[in-house]
C-alpha cells in the first residue's frame, strides 16, 4: 500500500498523488513530499526506484529482513534504518518493526512491512494540519524517530519497574515462575540494547556531520533524541545488573532454604539414631536376654527411647540446630 502526502505554500496539503504525479514536484524546493509505504510489493519498490532513482542495494536492505539500524549516505539523499518497539500483551513479548527511510533535500520516504503506530500517527498528524509539515522534512524525520524513542523509552520504564517488583518478591517467597520471568526480561533488556546502541550512533552521525537535508534549526531536537537513547541505554544496563542481583539472591536464598531443609532431616535422622540401636539390640535373637523376662521391660524400653528423644531435640534446640 503507497500513500502519498505533498505540501505546497500554495495549495497546503494534497493527498495520496500517484509517484508519477510527485515527480515534477521533487524539482520544487518549496515543496515537501512524504511516501509511506506499508507492506511493499515488488511492483511498488520498482515504482518507487523509479520515481526517486534510489541505488538498488538501498532498495535490496528494504526488503531484507533483521537488518542492524544504520545510516548510509547516498549523496542525493540519506538512508536510514530504524526500529520501533512495541510491547505485545497477548505474549509478553516485544515486537520490534522494521522501518526504511529515505531523507532527501524535501522528500521523506517510508517504507515498513509491519504496521507502525507511529507512522499512522503522524501521518494523520500531518493532514489535520498543513502547516506541521511545512516545517520541512527534517522536521518530520525527527518528530517520526522521537516517537518511536520515546516509545521505547517507556517500554523499557515498565520493563525496570516489573523487575523491582519481581525483585520484591524473590525477597518474600521466590518460585520458578519469577526466574521464567527473569530470563525473558533480560533476553527483551538486550534486544532492545541492541537497537538503541546503533540508533544512537545514526543519531551522532546526522549531528556530527553538515548534512544538506539537515536544517540547523534542527540539530538540538535531533540531540534530544541522542539524549533518549543515552537513558534508554543505561536503563538497560542497570535493569540488567538487577536481574542478575535477583538471579542472585534467588539462588541464594533456595540454596538456604535446601540448606534448612537438609538441617533439620540430619537432626531427625540423629534422634533417630540411638532409637535403631536400642531396638536393634532388643531385635537380637539370643535366648537368654535378663530384660525380655523383666515385667516392665517393654515399658522401660519405650521410656527409655523417648527419654533419649526428647532429650536430643531439646539439645539441639539449645544449639539452634532446629
Amino acid at each position: 500500500m503507497i500513500r502519498t502526502l505533498l505540501y505546497t505554500p500554495e495549495k497546503g496539503i494534497k493527498e495520496n498523488l500517484s509517484l508519477e504525479e510527485l515527480k515534477p514536484y521533487l524539482k520544487r524546493k518549496e515543496s515537501i513530499i512524504w511516501v509511506d509505504l506499508e507492506k511493499p510489493s515488488e511492483e511498488d519498490y520498482r515504482a518507487l526506484s523509479t520515481a526517486f532513482d534510489f541505488h538498488p542495494l538501498a532498495i535490496e536492505d528494504c526488503k531484507a529482513e533483521f537488518n542492524l539500524p544504520k545510516v548510509d549516505d547516498y549523496e542525493n539523499y540519506l538512508f536510514i534504518i530504524w526500529y520501533a518497539l512495541a510491547d505485545v500483551p497477548e505474549t509478553a513479548e516485544i515486537e520490534s518493526s522494521q522501518a526504511d527511510m529515505f531523507l532527501g533535500r524535501n522528500f521523506l520516504v517510508s517504507v515498513h512491512v509491519k504496521k507502525i503506530a507511529d507512522i499512522d500517527s503522524l501521518y494523520e498528524r500531518c493532514l489535520k494540519n498543513p502547516e506541521f509539515m511545512s516545517r520541512g522534512v527534517d522536521w518530520l524525520l525527527h518528530n517520526l524517530l522521537d516517537n518511536m524513542v520515546d516509545d521505547a523509552f517507556l517500554l523499557v520504564d515498565r520493563m525496570s519497574d516489573e523487575i523491582d517488583e519481581l525483585e520484591d518478591e524473590i525477597f518474600e517467597s521466590p518460585t520458578q515462575d519469577h526466574v521464567k520471568r527473569l530470563f525473558i526480561l533480560k533476553r527483551q533488556m538486550l534486544t532492545i540494547r541492541k537497537i538503541a546502541a546503533p540508533q544512537r550512533e545514526i543519531i551522532s552521525v546526522l549531528l556530527r556531520y553538515e548534512l544538506p537535508f539537515l536544517g540547523k534549526h534542527t540539530y538540538v531536537y535531533f540531540q534530544d533524541i541522542s539524549d533518549h537513547l543515552i537513558r534508554i541505554i543505561d536503563l538497560v544496563d542497570t535493569a540488567r545488573d538487577v536481574i542478575t542481583g535477583a538471579m542472585d539472591v534467588y539462588l541464594s536464598t533456595t540454596s538456604n532454604k535446601l540448606n534448612e531443609v537438609m538441617k533439620k532431616l540430619t537432626v531427625v535422622a540423629t534422634i533417630f539414631i540411638p532409637l535403631t540401636l536400642i531396638t536393634g539390640v532388643y531385635g537380637m535373637n539370643f535366648k537368654y536376654m535378663p530384660e525380655l523376662y523383666w515385667t516392665y521391660g517393654y515399658f522401660a524400653v519405650w521410656v527409655l527411647m523417648i527419654v533419649f528423644a526428647v532429650g536430643m531435640f531439646i539439645y539441639f534446640k539449645r544449639r539452634q540446630w532446629w
